[in-house]
């Protein structure tokens, strides 16, 4: 069950929280004849991706929409190159992202099928093809993506990249286990398994660690989480940067902790890797805003997922920056008195509010009203310092603190 009562408006996202994305659905595999594996490709238009192509096509060049990536992709492939021929059979296992979060989400939504009777019955001397990001290989300097690969029962070594469009005989396509679009968000008993052959390993292989509580630091963008993250110190909290780690340390980290915190984003993905029924505390980056994979992630690993606001980011970015601050829910959540924000609150927001005027975002007005009450209170005590409203930019409009 989810704990929603440390938001500023619980019922605004209690409809949010309530939908079950667990699918029960029964699994297997196409066989796309005379497929071809087609490179990654962005498409862009006035400076925002669109598009990506980059996964399946049939033999008549057209799309299989569940094999591409997460921005999806056109109906036809149109190839800027010649497609070479191999008569062969491969197995598909997607397009693979650099970015951990959405490795340990959607770069992992076929492994289930090399677990499964008809892959060993029928392709298991067949090699397992891949689509890297942008291109690049990546996949083989990166340990941390290796290593996870091979908890999940990925035999690494018949990993093949494709760079150039490639058609084949067959291309074995495996069911999603995992699926996160507008179409619909679900995971699958497969995908939980997939989990639990990574948690299983981390049990079997653990060593007693000191840190029983772990806050994961993600810092990219994100104003005023030092502080945050202090204060989850002082609560006897181990701060851990997940990306100064080995996957088996991460690993041990995490099937050792009894509490986990982080804001939300990627870094909070990796409470996927808890042991069920761990408690899970979720800072959300801004007024409900809440990510569609963490939802499905609290449910898949069976978290005992806390979500607290203690943010006043108000402009509308899905790259930051992002502000953070020690919030009256924050305090509540741990049993201390609010004796209301403090100067740090107040310059980490004016440092915020100058950033995001520098990168001409503007202030989204359901985020400012998704604070309600938290935010009104916090403004008009700003507004009452014209030492810090004197720091905010020009054009920053200040009706913001009547």
């Amino acid at each position: 069950m989810t704990n929603l009562n440390g938001l500023c408006n619980p019922a605004a996202a209690q409809n949010i929280f309530d939908k079950n994305h667990f699918a029960a659905k029964k699994l297997g595999y196409k066989v796309i004849e005379r497929g071809a594996i087609v490179p990654f490709v962005p498409v862009v238009e006035n400076g925002k991706r669109i598009l990506e192509f980059g996964g399946l096509i049939d033999g008549n060049y057209r799309f299989v929409q569940s094999s591409v990536g997460k921005f999806g992709a056109g109906d036809f492939y149109t190839p800027t190159e010649k497609i070479r021929y191999v008569p062969a059979t491969v197995v598909y296992l997607g397009l693979f992202y650099p970015i951990w979060g959405h490795f340990i989400t959607e770069g992992l939504r076929y492994f289930w099928f090399l677990s499964s009777e008809n892959f060993k019955q029928n392709f298991a001397d067949c090699p397992l093809a891949y689509v890297p990001y942008e291109c690049k290989w990546y996949f083989e300097r990166m340990e941390n993506f290796r290593r996870l690969a091979e908890f999940a029962a990925v035999d690494t070594d018949k990993l093949v990249p494709f760079v150039h469009p490639v058609r084949f005989e067959n291309v074995i396509l495996p069911d999603e286990s995992f699926f996160a679009a507008e179409a619909g968000r679900y995971f699958t008993a497969e995908y939980r398994e997939t989990i639990d052959r990574v948690r299983d390993f981390a049990l079997k292989n653990r060593t007693p660690t000191s840190s029983k509580k772990v806050y994961y630091f993600y810092g990219n963008n994100q104003i005023g989480e030092e502080r945050l993250a202090e204060y989850f110190k002082s609560k006897g909290y181990d701060i851990v940067s997940p990306e100064k780690l080995t996957v088996d340390e991460q690993l041990n980290v995490l099937i050792n902790a009894d509490s986990f915190a982080s804001t939300l984003g990627s870094s909070a993905h990796n409470s996927i890797f808890l042991r069920g029924g761990t408690e899970a505390i979720f800072i959300p980056r801004a007024a409900n805003r809440f990510t569609e994979y963490q939802r499905l992630i609290d449910q898949a690993a069976d978290l005992k997922a806390v979500y607290v606001d203690s943010s006043l980011s108000i402009f509308e970015t899905f790259n930051g920056p992002y502000c953070f601050i020690i919030s009256r829910q924050l305090k509540k959540f741990f049993g201390d008195p609010f004796d209301g924000c403090d100067d740090e609150d107040f310059n980490a927001f004016v440092n915020y509010v100058k950033l995001a005027a520098k990168g001409g975002l503007k202030v989204n007005p359901s985020q400012v009203e998704g604070y309600g009450e938290f935010f009104r209170d916090f403004a008009a005590q700003l507004g009452k310092r014209k030492d810090l409203t004197a720091k905010f930019p020009s054009g920053w409009d200040k009706s913001l603190l009547l």
